[in-house]
């Protein structure tokens, strides 16, 4: 059992971001579409290819964007391009994880990680295409129970 965190231990435990394999989808209509869309036609009309390009660079940017971290005390999601948000969940309210491997995700080696809480403003939380998923959420749930033992929190089934 770990030892329970201080009131001002912030330790990083780790870091994460989704992997780009989640764009993998849009990344193969694009390079479809857009050779198909410039192959002989005159030069205006050519420019449609670009249509395509521009959702997939914002659907590369909202992937690479992301960032998940695990400290001692908190649960952190960073996301957004233009405008950037965090959300942090404090670990004692978690009431529960999961892993879940989509066939083609399981093919890269990569999982998802979800987090059910009791926290209003992000009662479930799902952290996408992240690699070793089970020693990261083996780790979540050490820091959960380290937690819930600094802050006294007993759970209530």
């Amino acid at each position: 059992m770990l030892p329970a965190p201080t009131a001002s231990d912030n330790t990083v435990i780790w870091t994460a971001r989704p992997s780009q394999w989640l764009n993998v989808p849009t990344f193969f209509v694009v390079a479809m579409a857009v050779p198909l869309s410039v192959v002989g036609l005159p030069w205006p009309f050519s420019m449609v290819g670009l249509v395509f390009v521009l959702p997939a660079l914002w659907s590369y940017l909202v992937v690479r964007c992301t960032r998940y971290t695990l400290t001692a005390r908190h649960l952190r999601i960073e996301f957004g391009v233009l405008t950037r948000h965090t959300e942090e969940v404090e670990l004692y309210r978690i009431e529960d994880t999961g892993l879940s491997a989509p066939f083609f995700l399981r093919l890269m080696g990569l999982g998802n990680l979800y987090v059910l809480g009791s926290d209003r403003s992000t009662p479930r939380i799902n952290l996408q295409a992240l690699t070793d998923t089970e020693s990261k959420r083996q780790q979540l749930r050490d820091q959960v129970e380290a937690a819930r033992v600094a802050k006294g929190v007993r759970v209530i089934e």
